[in-house]
């Protein structure tokens, strides 16, 4: 039996059919209101669902293995094909509104047969392929091994090829779109429970280049085919390969982040600093290691962003007032480093180089929940991190690691504290000791429970001083190049 909010009907029935409970009793409880309010309105229901004897079909078992979906080839006009695509049901949790079932409901490109066989043209594989990794990708994940999308449905490299066309994207996109499908498109939380989770994408490495992304002005706007074909992507491969459709099994309730991706800008990284992909690591069979990946590697990074991004800088005059030491964001950093203003007057070998950073590192550490997070910084601002003594992206991560943090007590009074800890019955990762039993005012990292949870990565530059916070910590990463 199951008790839950009615949101979540559609989560808990999938999971016991895939459990080898095709039955289950379910019973409504309220999302508001008081305990006993709660306890009221369904207490009667929970006894007599307890009690009362299974019904045949409530006996029945057996694990569920989805169906084979079927390989649709239909005929008609390029209107009747448009209308077909983008077929809709109405859909009682979106208060009786039309959903797209086998789109993002956006007008697509029709996947003819010349145009799927143009798309795998980007790829050495062939379509009848099933996705599967094609390298190690740990100790237990083999080479070989079957990747599984919403639902436990797989697919066909001619499936992810459909998508991609569907989406826009062109042939040389194709490499990329795999390794996007690879990481379940753009949600694998469906069938789940209610989620805040959006997500970014992002590519790292001279692939970028070579589809002609956009790394610099304005790289998360609107304009670039790749940026934003491969940022949609992600969302058709959901709703038309894993059946994710909006209302009834999928569930990324406060998603507010749609079909962004970007480019790393390797132009505008500061000298030693390594890209994403030098940041990733493989699985070596042979050494049993992980091994760092090169400098000509690239990579697609998913970010699960709880919410949405924090907009933490955008002020030319910010920018300038770090870099002179006069100004009402270099008064506040210098306090936090515990100069008095008029220790760093500009031109004087007083100057203190200042980290940007600390304009709201100390702030965004009492956000959400401690964790790691990611910077997406233009290229103006890495240089100023590097002034300030930040001479590889590591150096930042430990400096965030070792600098803030919030206690015990401020962490019990965060709302993700009783989800992520079981109400303080977990173990804290770095003493190993439950959360409840460790003195209200015990120090936590707020930054991660290791350095290494956090990312930098360099991007919509030239001229601006743009600074984002990502609140879901390092992005996953998948290999692009295995691909080609």
């Amino acid at each position: 039996m199951c008790i839950g909010f009615a949101d979540q009907i559609s989560y808990f029935r999938n999971v016991c059919l895939r459990n080898g409970c095709p039955q289950v009793r379910w019973i409504d409880t309220p999302r508001i209101g008081t305990g006993p309010e709660a306890v009221k309105a369904f207490f009667d229901k929970v006894e007599k669902a307890f009690t009362d004897p299974l019904t045949a079909k409530e006996k029945e078992a057996g694990l569920y293995s989805p169906p084979a979906p079927a390989r649709i080839m239909f005929e008609g006009t390029y209107d009747e094909s448009q209308d077909f695509l983008q077929q809709t049901q109405l859909i009682e949790n979106c208060r009786m509104c039309p959903i797209a079932k086998y789109t993002d409901g956006l007008p697509v490109i029709i996947p003819t047969e010349e145009k799927v066989a143009s798309m795998l043209t980007g790829t050495s594989h062939k379509g009848t392929e099933v996705l599967a990794h094609p390298q190690d990708r740990s100790a237990t994940v083999k080479a070989g091994a079957v990747i599984t999308f919403s639902q436990s449905y797989n697919a066909t490299v001619e499936k992810v090829a459909v998508c991609a066309v569907m989406a826009g994207c062109k042939p040389q996109y194709m490499p990329a779109a795999l390794a996007i499908a690879c990481m379940g498109g753009q949600t694998t939380n469906c069938p789940g429970t209610s989620s805040s989770a959006g997500y970014l994408w992002c590519i790292s490495g001279p692939y970028a280049k070579e589809i002609g992304m956009n790394a610099g002005m304005d790289a998360f706007d609107v304009g670039n085919q790749a940026n934003m074909t491969l940022g949609r992507l992600g969302q058709v491969i959901s709703v038309a390969i894993g059946s994710c459709m909006t209302g009834t099994i999928r569930t990324d309730a406060g998603n507010i982040i749609h079909g962004v991706c970007f480019a790393e800008d390797m132009d505008g990284l500061p000298a030693g600093w390594e890209t994403l992909a030098e940041e990733t690591t493989y699985y070596d069979a042979a050494t049993k290691t992980n091994i760092n990946f090169k400098r000509t590697a690239s990579v697609v990074g998913k970010f699960g962003v709880r919410g949405s991004m924090v907009h933490t800088m955008h002020s030319p005059g910010s920018t300038r007032a770090l870099q002179s030491g006069i100004g009402g964001f270099a008064r506040y950093v210098l306090a936090e480093l515990g100069h008095p203003e008029w220790e760093n007057p500009p031109g004087t070998d007083k100057f203190v180089p200042l980290n940007p950073l600390m304009g709201w590192t100390k702030t965004v550490s009492q956000m959400d929940s401690a964790g790691g997070r990611t910077f997406l910084m233009a290229p103006n601002v890495a240089i100023m991190e590097l002034n300030a003594g930040f001479k590889k992206k590591a150096e930042i991560y430990q400096w965030l690691f070792d600098t803030y943090f919030i206690t015990v007590a401020q962490y019990r009074n965060m709302g993700w504290f009783s989800f992520a800890t079981n109400e303080g019955k977990s173990n804290e990762p770095v003493s190993g000791k439950p959360y409840n039993d460790l003195p209200p005012d015990t120090p936590l990292h707020a930054y991660g429970s290791n350095p290494n949870q956090n990312c930098v990565m360099v991007t919509n530059g030239f001229a601006d001083e743009n600074l984002y916070t990502v609140m879901g910590g390092r992005p996953q990463t998948y290999p692009i190049d295995w691909w080609k």
